[in-house]
């Protein structure tokens, strides 16, 4: 079990996440607005999947998941199930979902005493023009246009159409209708209102944006049974609420309802800051002490010793899955406005990755001990009979992946 989350989070030092220059604004993201929403989702997909596909394709192939079978095999399925649902979308509408796809803007509105939420989703990318014509023949839905471009209403009643802008739109039926009309406008952002704080955000092209700005009635709704503690404070004292993650950290945005609860999101901005700070020093400590231990169970069996060959690798991977602790952190107050920003150079720099490899290590070193190896006899000595793997080159998230 050890080698095999030692061996994933090596592994994810192959993947990176790069600023995108290509990334939409907050204009282009919020053009289908649903201004009523109550919360809003935003992923750069070509930031994301499209960057890193072809790594995960490769990742079976690896030298050190080669030694991990179960691993290995588990990614090989993985990637095939994909391979498969890729070939299946290009043969029936025309598209590669991995590449064709750019970004994904979901807008959500709670409705009282209703089971499944109102909805609105916004594809953007490189599609066909009558994907949804194509859409409606495979999944039984009723084919029609609206100015000219082809739309879809599926059987449950939710409608697809592509608006002018060339974005596919998705979700309740008059909301869909009315965006990918010529003569849609998107909402209008005041300065200081609740789509001009996620605007702000969207500006910043993160990879991924979720914002919440809950109506009184949802407020209510939510934490009617949630009983007196934070948790329930923290959703009904906002009047907006935006997280951000980017290439090089993350942020923030809290809007109380009051000065005074303001004050204490600054204070539990500030200790989620020296959590996150500690959070990069713990695992860099626990695998120092982790390679230093490993050679005690060398022969235990063709599993460890694959660890132990690995345990350069090991070590290169905390440090690029953490960073030293002192990314830059600022915490501003203006009136009921709360907002945290913390960069570094790379995402992983602000939010440690490797918290997993220090947890496997600990439990690798305290319940593996007096085995024997597959051959009978008691381990002993330092070494490994494993074929060494040379150390990755780099990587982490946010960084490019250098070739071996």
């Amino acid at each position: 079990m050890y080698a095999v989350i030692i061996a994933a989070v090596l592994a994810i030092t192959s993947f990176s996440i790069k600023p995108n220059p290509k990334a939409l604004g907050a204009d282009a993201v919020l053009e289908h607005a649903v201004d009523d929403a109550d919360f809003v989702l935003h992923v750069d997909v070509s930031a994301t999947v499209g960057a890193n596909y072809g790594v995960l394709a490769k990742l079976s192939e690896d030298t050190l998941i080669k030694q991990v079978p179960e691993l290995r095999e588990h990614i090989t399925e993985v990637v095939m199930q994909i391979e498969s649902g890729r070939a299946m979308a290009k043969t029936m509408v025309g598209f590669d979902p991995v590449t064709d796809i750019s970004s994904l803007t979901a807008f959500v509105k709670m409705r009282a005493g209703m089971p499944q939420p109102d909805f609105l989703v916004v594809v953007r990318g490189t599609l066909p023009a009558d994907l949804p014509g194509a859409l409606a023949k495979t999944m039984g839905g009723k084919t029609g246009t609206v100015d000219g471009r082809s739309t879809a209403t599926m059987p449950d009643g939710s409608m697809m159409g592509t608006s002018k802008s060339g974005a596919l739109v998705v979700g309740k039926a008059d909301w869909v209708a009315a965006r990918i009309a010529d003569g849609w406008k998107a909402p209008a952002r005041t300065k200081g209102s609740t789509w001009a704080r996620i605007a702000t955000a969207l500006d910043a092209k993160p990879f991924f944006v979720v914002a919440s700005k809950p109506s009184a009635e949802l407020v209510k709704t939510m934490t009617k049974d949630l009983g007196d503690n934070f948790g329930r404070d923290l959703l009904a004292n906002h009047t907006v609420a935006v997280f951000a993650a980017s290439a090089t950290g993350v942020a923030w945005t809290y809007e109380a309802k009051d000065a005074a609860f303001a004050m204490r999101m600054v204070t539990a901005s500030k200790g989620l800051i020296d959590l996150m700070r500690a959070a990069h020093l713990a695992p860099r400590g626990v695998a120092q002490v982790a390679v230093a231990a490993l050679p005690s169970y060398a022969r235990m069996s063709k599993e460890i010793d694959a660890v132990v060959a690995a345990k350069d690798q090991l070590m290169s991977a905390v440090w690029d899955l953490t960073g030293d602790g002192k990314f830059a952190a600022k915490v501003k107050v203006d009136g009921n406005l709360v907002t945290v920003t913390a960069t570094g150079k790379k995402f992983s720099d602000v939010v440690p990755s490797s918290l997993v490899v220090g947890l496997g290590a600990i439990g690798f070193i305290t319940t593996r001990g007096g085995e024997k190896s597959e051959a009978g006899s008691v381990r002993s000595g330092s070494g490994s009979g494993a074929k060494p793997v040379a150390p990755r080159s780099g990587g982490g998230l946010g960084t490019p992946v250098k070739p071996k």
